[in-house]
């Protein structure tokens, strides 16, 4: 017996009718660098997990000087103690109309806005938007907006057509950015009611304040949302760098994906909460010069056959998919089913509240039949490392920190590339990882105290930076910050329905497989060009780069000037053909000034 799920969810108009979107947000999101930071780890002034306002204000300057624009403040609101990993968390909200005591007054919250408004960085709050823990004083005072249940706590009813509920959730962070100078918001989980971020949007832009929405992962939000924490994520946070992503080799590459739409992955969840999977082969999709590097894992319970071939879509074509699964467990519930196109790192989930999925059971094979999916209208993003890196299962003996030293990883596939970078305080001095004592491995707080491995519980040892490998990662990331903001024009993102201009550059180098070099890139406009390159091997580099200006709106130019922007500064004039042999050297990565090179190309213009 096969049944259908008929789940013909028209989501490709929707990027067409958007009335609030990434076009119109204030022109400094669009320079973000996002600086990651669990309050009570961040920093120590009277012993483990005992940040606050006032001391991590005491590290604005320094802040500041590393070049970062935006903190995501993990750590505001009253929470539980103990609930996740056994360790206070933002995650286990109480109340999020409240700052915990813990953490400070509202004089000290305001205080630390307002110096870091001095220096130029803006202020996220972290927003727990699935519900709250179960002894909040919330639910006894309207136990009418919760139902159900997520992650040990209770959820709101945002579908139960609560007006009360709604103008609540409006007001709350409406009078955040009012009261306090909030600049936006990081939404954890899901967007779940966009129309309420939209209201939340007009109100404080009406005030003079616009502020920024950035989802967790990629759920449609109907324009409420302006980028993404993981639109693309260098990590896989349970066992570090994910090499499957294109950015650690080939940058090119991975932003000619946004294309097309293909489905990767499918996965079933059952209510027992056990997950089947089943994968596509992506290989006759992908470029023959990268397939090596993408392994889909294509091995799962569940087989996957396309029924049909609706071709790429388009505005004016919308032919659905249609799927057969194959190898559902015919004794369990389906709670929901979760699709991953190529290109994008999102799942995107049919049936997260059981309107449509919940209690289908009793078969092996189901059809299933979707739109294609075309995401909302973003702001491209890229996540190196946040808290979530060293979730549970992680090993113990592994550093939860992603880049751990590597410049290539830092400058080639993070900060250099037309994206706004998401990054884990810590993560720009290679810190040693030192969990916080009462931190355990497992989520609900079994196991071991200061054994667990999960990023959030870090506390941070500010004396390492006496030790000169610590301070020269410092330096350089600094330095790369200070590059990419002396050229914001090239790094600064567009948003997602239009690709950025930039190409893949050839290298030639002996002594060393050139498998392992990732693939340089040239940036550009109509003015300048800069070439980036990337080494992770422990090795130094010597090699020519051929660069061709043809397509861009440098070619027609006889003279250029060079700029060293990663060796010094040092410029010199070419003629154009010499570009085509070009010398390069690129240091050992995990090196002082190793790991990259940077060339800026500008046009001599005769007088």
């Amino acid at each position: 017996m096969m049944k259908k799920l008929i789940l013909n969810i028209a989501l490709f108009a929707l990027i067409f009718v958007q009335n609030i979107s990434a076009q119109d947000l204030p022109e400094w999101a669009k320079d973000l660098i996002i600086y990651e930071v669990a309050t009570r780890g961040f920093t120590s002034p009277d012993g483990p997990e005992s940040g606050t306002f006032k001391s991590m204000q005491e590290k604005l300057h320094y802040l500041q000087k590393l070049g970062i624009t935006g903190i995501w403040l993990t750590g505001t609101n009253l929470g539980d103690p103990k609930h996740f990993y056994n360790i206070w968390t933002q995650y286990a909200c109480v109340d999020p109309t409240k700052l915990d005591p813990a953490l400070g007054t509202s004089g000290d919250f305001k205080a630390l806005i307002d110096d870091a408004h001095q220096r130029g960085i803006k202020i996220f709050m972290d927003v727990i938007t699935h519900g709250v823990m179960n002894d909040s004083p919330l639910i006894k005072e309207h136990p009418e907006w919760f139902r159900g249940g997520s992650w040990g706590m209770t959820d709101f009813d945002w579908y139960g057509n609560h007006k009360d509920l709604d103008e609540w959730w409006v007001k709350t962070f409406t009078d955040w950015v009012l009261n306090y100078g909030v600049d936006g918001y990081r939404l954890d989980v899901n967007i779940y009611r966009p129309d309420l971020w939209k209201r939340i949007k007009q109100n404080t832009a009406a005030a003079g304040h616009p502020v920024v929405v950035f989802n967790e992962s990629w759920v449609h939000s109907e324009g409420a949302g302006d980028f993404l924490q993981r639109m693309t994520t260098l990590s896989n946070q349970r066992m570090g760098p994910d090499m499957n992503v294109l950015l650690h080799y080939d940058v090119a590459s991975h932003y000619q994906q946004f294309d097309y739409f293909r489905i990767v992955e499918l996965s079933i969840q059952y209510t027992d909460k056990s997950v089947d999977r089943g994968y596509f082969d992506v290989k006759p999709f992908l470029d023959a010069a990268i397939v090596g590097h993408y392994d889909p894992e294509p091995k799962g319970a569940l087989k996957l056959t396309l029924l049909n071939s609706p071709g790429q879509p388009s505005p004016e074509k919308q032919e659905p998919y249609r799927l057969l699964i194959e190898g559902v467990n015919p004794g369990k519930v389906i709670k929901n089913v979760n699709i991953r196109p190529l290109g994008w790192n999102l799942q995107y989930n049919y049936g997260t509240h059981g309107s449509l999925l919940a209690g289908f059971t009793g078969s092996t094979r189901y059809e299933m039949e979707i739109m294609p999916f075309v995401p909302d209208r973003l702001l491209y993003s890229t996540q190196l490392s946040s808290h979530d890196d060293g979730w549970e299962g992680s090993p113990l003996n592994k550093n939860p920190y992603v880049a751990e030293g590597s410049r290539s990883m830092f400058g080639y596939s993070f900060l250099f590339t037309p994206s706004i970078p998401v990054f884990m305080s810590g993560e720009e001095f290679n810190a040693d990882y030192i969990p916080l004592p009462t931190h355990t491995p497992d989520l609900w707080g079994k196991g071991e105290h200061g054994k667990g491995r999960w990023l959030y519980a870090s506390m941070l040892d500010w004396e390492q930076l006496k030790q000169p490998p610590k301070r020269d990662m410092l330096d350089d990331v600094t330095r790369m910050i200070a590059i990419r903001k002396a050229n914001i024009d090239l790094f600064r993102p567009l948003t997602s329905d239009k690709k950025p201009l930039l190409k893949p550059v050839s290298l030639q180098t002996t002594g060393i497989d050139i498998d392992s070099i990732p693939v340089p890139y040239m940036l550009y406009n109509d003015a300048i060009a800069i070439v980036i390159c990337g080494n992770t091997t422990d090795k130094t580099v010597k090699g020519f780069l051929n660069i061709s200006l043809t397509g861009t709106p440098l070619e027609n130019a006889t003279q250029l000037q060079i700029t060293d922007l990663w060796n010094g500064g040092k410029t010199k004039r070419i003629k154009t053909e010499n570009l085509r042999k070009f010398p390069v050297i690129m240091k050992p990565d995990k090196t002082k000034r190793g790991g990259i090179a940077m060339l800026k190309i500008e046009i001599v213009r005769s007088n």
